[in-house]
């Protein structure tokens, strides 16, 4: 069986940079770290995993070239539970930009 060319809509580039999570209907804060990014959205890992479908604030801790200080405003897209012992958090999140 031919294999299937694994596609995205948007090149993903590799970052490690510290993030706090706001969660849009609550308005508790949470830390986290986003490890790729793309012109559509982010992947990140937090202790705190809202549910796919909920809006949250992103803001980058600190300056930064890539991204502003500026809060982004996102959509959960998934999140799944991190089993391994190679990340600090619980969850490793998918996030798009609205």
């Amino acid at each position: 069986m031919p294999a299937i060319a694994y596609q995205r809509a948007s090149k993903r580039f590799n970052i490690e940079v510290g993030v706090i999570l706001e969660d849009f209907r609550t308005g508790f804060f949470y830390n986290g770290t986003i490890y790729n990014y793309s012109t559509d959205g982010v992947y990140l890992e937090s202790e705190y995993a809202p549910r796919p479908g909920r809006r949250i604030h992103i803001k980058v801790n600190g300056a930064h070239e890539i991204f502003n200080n500026d809060p982004y405003l996102a959509i959960i897209r998934w999140r799944r539970q991190l089993y391994n012992d190679s990340s600090d958090y619980s969850f490793g999140i998918g996030v798009r930009y609205c």
